[in-house]
């Protein structure tokens, strides 16, 4: 009886880790097919533009049907925010870490610099989406949160500030300082995706050159 009893025990611990290794594979399936239907769409908008994109022309790269689409997303606009909401993750995280790769206040904006021009290189499609295409996503909320998206480059203009309490740039409106700094990298990071002679090498030297020139304007003598 107790060999049975063991026995149908081994059996039912089999059985269920059979259920969760399937349940496990399926959403890893799951998961995948959302991706694919997130990066059909980036491509596809930057495409289509937003008044010819439709959830019909994704399902169609992906070789799946409509109905499939809509059983991850709403619509249209839902697919796109999410895609959005992924680019900023990234851009926000590699920022970030480039903030925290120093200590430096001068470097430190370099790094950052270096940050954005590498994620618009690296990134096109989404840049495009978060910063020309639908800039209106950009004062908008991420899902679930109250801050707007912009908000991403609030440690830039930290580093503005932080450097300027240091002493090494010249004391003026932070806002003005940051708004100068992210034209610059963005009117770079635009001119390497519209211009195929711009390659991300021939940017990344640019990026360099335009800090330097940023720089010695901006800091104080001595400091640069």
């Amino acid at each position: 009886m107790a060999r049975t009893t063991q026995a149908d025990e081994q059996s039912s611990t089999r059985g269920e880790r059979l259920k969760a290794a399937s349940r496990q594979r399926r959403e890893h399936q799951k998961q995948e097919l959302r991706q694919a239907i997130l990066d059909a769409a980036a491509d596809l908008f930057v495409e289509k533009g937003y008044d010819q994109f439709s959830l019909r022309q994704v399902a169609e790269r992906i070789g799946y049907s409509a109905t499939t689409i809509y059983l991850y997303f709403a619509d249209k606009d839902d697919l796109l925010f999410t895609v959005v909401d992924q680019g900023f993750e990234r851009f926000e995280a590699q920022l970030a870490a480039a903030a925290a790769s120093t200590d430096d206040p001068l470097e430190r904006l370099r790094a950052i610099g270096r940050a954005y021009v590498r994620f618009g290189n690296q990134n096109p499609v989404h840049y495009q989406l978060m910063f020309t295409q639908r800039s209106d996503f950009l004062m908008q909320a991420r899902s679930g949160e109250a801050k707007p998206r912009v908000s991403a480059m609030q440690l830039v203009q930290q580093a503005v500030q932080q450097a300027m309490d240091a002493g090494v740039l010249l004391p003026g409106d932070p806002v003005a300082v940051f708004d100068a700094l992210w034209s610059l990298t963005h009117g770079l990071v635009s001119l390497s995706i519209s211009m195929p002679v711009m390659t991300p090498e021939r940017a990344a030297r640019a990026g360099e050159v335009a800090l330097d020139m940023a720089f010695w304007g901006l800091a104080v003598p001595g400091k640069v």
